[in-house]
């Protein structure tokens, strides 16, 4: 996988390899928003933290051992002023969205828009992407796993390109 700014069929998009750590405070950070927001769901009742939190962890978890890969659909609005930041660990994906800043507005970082973690370690190199109808379909192979091409993305062996094939140099 190649890093830097590129265009997925129009659609600006960065990958970037990036380290456990950083998405490891994303990740608790992410827990902790969504147990937080299954507490207030839940009009606040107090006894249910470790059920809130494991409940949150649960929804970033991806397990499935029977596949050669992990296969995501990822929302990608196709706002030129948008772009869509795909950042990778051997076991973690987190989707940051980044707009465009104007002159009046105060710098602040990026938004996360999704995290995503892996029962099983993955290849950041072989990762797939292919825009469909303003989607992202990311493929990640599982490590040291003989893969088939033919299953991921949702098509033929020549409808998923790696990522620095699919992603073309911004100009």
């Amino acid at each position: 996988m190649q890093e830097g700014i590129r265009k997925c069929s129009g659609i600006p998009v960065i990958t970037v390899q990036s380290s456990k750590e950083r998405h490891q405070e994303i990740i608790l950070s992410t827990i902790t928003k969504r147990a937080y927001q299954i507490f207030e769901e839940r009009e606040h009742k107090h006894g249910f933290g470790l059920d809130d939190w494991l409940t949150a962890e649960k929804e970033l978890w991806r397990d499935d051992s029977s596949a050669s890969d992990f296969s995501l659909v990822v929302d990608c609005p196709q706002d030129p002023e948008v772009t869509t930041i795909l950042s990778l660990t051997n076991h973690s994906l987190v989707v940051f969205r980044s707009r465009k800043k104007h002159t009046d507005e105060a710098k602040r970082g990026p938004d996360v828009q999704s995290v995503h973690q892996f029962s099983q370690e993955i290849d950041p190199a072989q990762t797939e992407v292919k825009a469909v109808n303003g989607t992202l379909r990311i493929c990640l192979p599982k490590k040291n796993h003989a893969t088939s091409r033919v299953a991921c993305c949702g098509g033929s062996p020549r409808s998923s390109i790696p990522i620095d094939e699919a992603l073309e140099t911004q100009t």
